[in-house]
C-alpha cells in the first residue's frame, strides 16, 4: 500500500510540476526491462530510453535487430548490467560512437555484489582463497535498485545538465518508492512464510538474500544449456526426499522441462520471472515486477 501511494504521489507531482526549462533529452539505450524501467523513471518528463531485450527473450542469449543496432549507433548513453550478464552486448559496446558513454550498473557505488552460487548446491559455501565471479542479477534487490537510480541520475545530469533538476527530483522520488516497496515486500513474505522451492535457474539470489528466502535447488545448472536426464533424476529424488511442493518455471525457457520434472508428483507449478516478460515496459514496470515475484512466492504453500 505504501509503495502504491508513493507511486500515485510521484505521478501527480510530475504532472503538476513540469519543468519550464526542459530541453530535448539525450538518446539513451538500455538492455533489459528492469534497468529500462529505472532509467525511464529517472528520465520522466525529459525523454524515453530505448529498450533492447523485450518480451520473453533471455538476456543470456540475444541477437540485436538492425533497428536496435541503429539505435545503439546514435546513443549518447547506454546502460547495462555488465559483460557477465548481457554477453551479446560485448561486441556492440566496443563499437559505440566515440562520444557515447556506456555505464555498467553493476559497478555503481552502493551496489552490493554477491558471489555467484554453485547452481548444483545453492547452500554450499565458497572455498577460501578462490576467485568466484559475481552474480549479475543485481536488480532484484531494491537497495541495489536505489543505488543504480542514483548512478543513473548522476550520469544523465553530467551528460544533460539542462535537465539536471528533473533527473534529481525523479531519482529522489524513486528512492522513496523503493524503500516503501521493500518494507511492504518484507512484511508480506514474513507473513506468508513460503516453503522451500525449486527455481528454473539461479536468478533470484539478491531477492532471496534481501528478504530471507530459502530456495532448495535450480533446475538448470547453466541457463544457456538445457538440463540433461541425469539432472532431472537428481531433482525428482530431491522433490521426494525434501517434500518440495513448489517448482517455478520461467517464460524465457522451455516449459516442457518442468512438465517432465513434475510428472506424477503432487506439486504446484508456477512462474517466477526475473525480467518481467509479460509486463509493460516503462517507469512502473520495476515495481510491478517486484509485486509479481511476491505474488508468485506467496502462492507457494507455507512452511509447516
Amino acid at each position: 500500500m505504501l509503495a502504491r501511494i508513493a507511486g500515485i504521489l510521484w505521478a501527480l507531482f510530475i504532472a503538476l510540476h513540469p519543468d519550464p526549462a526542459l530541453a530535448d533529452g539525450p538518446a539513451v539505450v538500455t538492455t533489459i526491462k528492469p534497468l529500462h524501467s529505472l532509467v525511464a523513471g529517472v528520465m520522466a518528463g525529459v525523454g524515453t530510453p530505448v529498450l533492447l531485450v523485450d518480451g520473453a527473450a533471455s538476456e543470456h542469449a540475444y541477437a540485436l535487430r538492425p533497428s536496435q543496432a541503429a539505435a545503439l549507433s546514435k546513443a549518447d548513453l547506454v546502460f547495462w548490467v555488465g559483460p557477465l550478464l548481457e554477453t551479446f552486448m560485448i561486441r556492440p559496446m566496443a563499437n559505440l560512437a566515440p562520444s557515447a558513454i556506456q555505464i555498467s550498473l553493476s559497478e555503481s557505488a552502493g551496489v552490493q555484489l554477491l558471489p555467484a552460487r554453485n547452481a548444483g548446491d545453492l547452500h554450499a559455501g565458497h572455498a577460501a582463497g578462490t576467485e568466484t565471479p559475481s552474480d549479475m542479477h543485481i536488480w532484484l534487490d531494491p537497495d541495489n535498485a536505489a543505488a543504480m537510480v542514483r548512478d543513473i541520475a548522476a550520469k544523465l545530469q553530467a551528460r544533460d545538465p539542462a535537465n539536471a533538476t528533473t533527473y534529481a527530483r525523479n531519482a529522489t522520488a524513486l528512492e522513496v518508492r523503493l524503500l516503501a516497496s521493500s518494507q511492504q515486500i518484507a512484511a508480506r513474505l514474513a507473513a506468508a512464510r513460503p516453503a522451500p522451492y525449486i527455481v528454473f535457474h539461479d536468478a533470484y539470489q539478491y531477492f532471496e538474500n534481501r528478504f530471507g528466502l530459502t530456495p532448495a535447488a535450480t533446475v538448470s545448472l547453466d541457463p544457456e544449456r538445457p538440463p540433461g536426464a541425469g539432472r532431472i533424476r537428481e531433482l525428482r529424488k530431491l522433490i521426494a526426499d525434501k517434500k518440495i511442493v513448489c517448482v517455478f518455471a520461467e517464460p524465457q525457457f522451455e516449459p516442457r522441462i518442468i512438465d517432465t520434472l513434475v510428472e506424477g508428483a503432487d506439486i504446484k507449478v508456477a512462474v517466477l520471472d526475473p525480467l518481467g516478460a509479460g509486463l509493460e515496459a516503462g517507469g512502473e514496470m520495476y515495481f510491478a515486477l517486484l509485486d509479481q515475484l511476491v505474488n508468485a512466492l506467496t502462492g507457494c504453500p507455507v512452511q509447516p
